[in-house]
């Protein structure tokens, strides 16, 4: 059965043209924050409590990408002599957040909803590089993939990542 109301009364010209009640929170002016510099960017990750027993370091911030090194340590080792597989969850992770704020600025939260990671090859005893690339930035969702890989290129892990940003 058809709705016998018409889409051109006043009530729907009115919820039409009328931005939501959480437009103010979520204006295009505030989506396109100060991007986060290489330096600011560095500092938060120097400051940041819960990654220093990583040892992750910022490598190279673009427009595009984020890269954190993560050199090797014995504590990384896992039976077999490979890297354990939370040090590149970890990576993956803080090299997203990074991207992220690099993207939203630093004055904006986003917290990981979803991380999935697909284990390729195994690192042996050498510095872990992970790149995270923020692929789409909604009002409420940021969805992106990190790749874990040694310095020539050769791929570890591949990862895709969600995060929420926060009100």
């Amino acid at each position: 059965m058809a709705s016998s109301l018409p889409l051109s009364g006043t009530v729907w010209s009115r919820m039409a043209t009328r931005p939501p009640a959480s437009a103010a929170r979520w204006s295009p002016a505030r989506l396109s924050a100060r991007k986060a510099t290489r330096r600011e960017l560095a500092a938060l990750l120097a400051r940041s409590r819960f990654l220093r027993g990583y040892g992750m370091r910022l490598h190279a911030v673009s427009d595009a990408a984020c890269t954190l090194a993560v050199p090797f340590r014995r504590a990384f080792e896992r039976p077999g002599g490979t890297v354990n597989g939370p040090v590149f969850m970890a990576a993956a992770d803080c090299a997203m957040w990074l991207a992220i704020k690099r993207h939203i600025g630093l004055e904006h939260d986003a917290v990981t909803s979803e991380l999935n990671t697909a284990i390729l090859n195994a690192a042996r005893r050498q510095t872990v590089y992970c790149t995270a690339r923020v692929l789409k930035t909604g009002k409420r969702i940021i969805y992106g993939i990190a790749e874990c890989h040694d310095g020539k290129g050769r791929l570890f892990t591949h990862h895709t990542v969600t995060y929420s940003r926060l009100a």
